[in-house]
């Protein structure tokens, strides 16, 4: 018997394995294999600027377009359906001041939709970030009752 233990180290030490007397032999642990790169996916284009609806879809802003650069006087434009035809617009700075604003008619009252177009005049003193915003009102109680607000770089 002592000879079959001692075959059996020589065995064991030739292969490179360890074993103790009395210990059950234990393969090693196989590698993990790395994580291989994988291609990241291609980032899909970025839609160009559109239309913009109020949370209702009652009043579109088609002009300016978000994030437009723009210049004094200032086109606003789209189509709505509000109360009577009456819209509401004004420009605004990051802060709330009012630039310019007014009032003007759709081309039909609601229910039906009708087109509008404002020429703004504003004033800033150097290049601003501000947003464009056309409202109606509540005929209830005069509150705010739908709104497209949109950024722009006032020029």
């Amino acid at each position: 018997m002592q000879r079959v233990s001692a075959l059996l180290l020589v065995l064991a030490f030739a292969t490179g394995c360890t074993v103790q007397a009395g210990a059950p032999a234990t393969a090693s642990p196989e590698p993990t294999p790395l994580p291989t790169a994988s291609p990241s996916p291609s980032p899909s284009p970025s839609p160009s600027p559109g239309p913009v609806s109020s949370a209702k879809g009652l009043i579109v802003l088609r002009a300016p377009l978000v994030n437009a650069r723009v210049t004094s006087p200032v086109t606003i434009s789209g189509d709505a359906s509000v109360f009577e035809a009456a819209l509401s617009w004004r420009i605004t700075d990051t802060a709330g001041r009012v630039l310019a604003e007014g009032n003007t008619t759709t081309s039909a009252g609601a229910p039906a939709r009708g087109t509008f177009t404002v020429t703004a005049t504003y004033t800033v003193l150097a290049e601003t970030i501000g947003f464009v915003e056309v409202y109606d009102r509540s005929p209830k109680d005069g509150s705010i009752d739908e709104i497209v607000r949109i950024p722009v770089t006032l020029r």
